[in-house]
């Protein structure tokens, strides 16, 4: 989630829009959805349709996505109509989520934006604005994922700039 919320802020600062859609069955596409549920429907018209989901996702998340889908969770297999599969296998893969707002910078996880990569000299962490200054870490507009990625560029970003400034005080 903090990925794809970083994702959504950068498309909405950006000025682009930008929705959030939860796909239940990862790895399934619509067609593949469509064959399956048609086939289920032939050879077991009398599975309930909650039934019959919940063979791919845990009982109360198929009944809450069948209700979702505007579809009573005791109708049959039978009895599902062509627009009930397609509107079931909308919801199971593109659920829309109400993003309103980012929370802001007092409850970031992780930023994103900063001083651009091309200010700075790569090999020595210097300003090519202001020489002397060196600038590492979160302050340099470097977006990477979650999972320990932004600490490790902070620490790599540090060595760098620490050797550099080291140089230049053996010169």
């Amino acid at each position: 989630m903090l990925n794809a919320s970083r994702h959504w802020l950068r498309a909405r600062l950006e000025g682009r829009a930008a929705d959030v859609l939860l796909h239940v069955l990862p790895g399934a596409t619509f067609s593949e959805l469509e064959t399956w549920m048609h086939d289920q429907q032939r050879e077991h018209p009398r599975a309930l349709a909650r039934t019959t989901v919940a063979s791919r996702l845990p009982a109360s998340v198929a009944e809450a996505w069948i209700a979702a889908a505007g579809i009573d969770p005791s109708t049959a297999m039978a009895h599902l109509t062509r627009e009930d599969r397609r509107r079931l296998i909308a919801a199971l893969l593109e659920t829309p989520l109400g993003v309103k707002d980012s929370r802001g910078y007092n409850y970031a996880e992780v930023t994103a934006g900063g001083i651009p990569l091309s200010e700075i000299d790569p090999a020595t962490m210097e300003s090519r604005i202001c020489p002397g200054l060196y600038l590492i870490g979160e302050i340099l507009d470097v977006d990477g994922r979650i999972g320990g990625f932004n600490f490790q560029w902070a620490w790599s970003s540090a060595w760098v700039a620490a050797a550099a400034i080291a140089r230049t005080l053996r010169a």
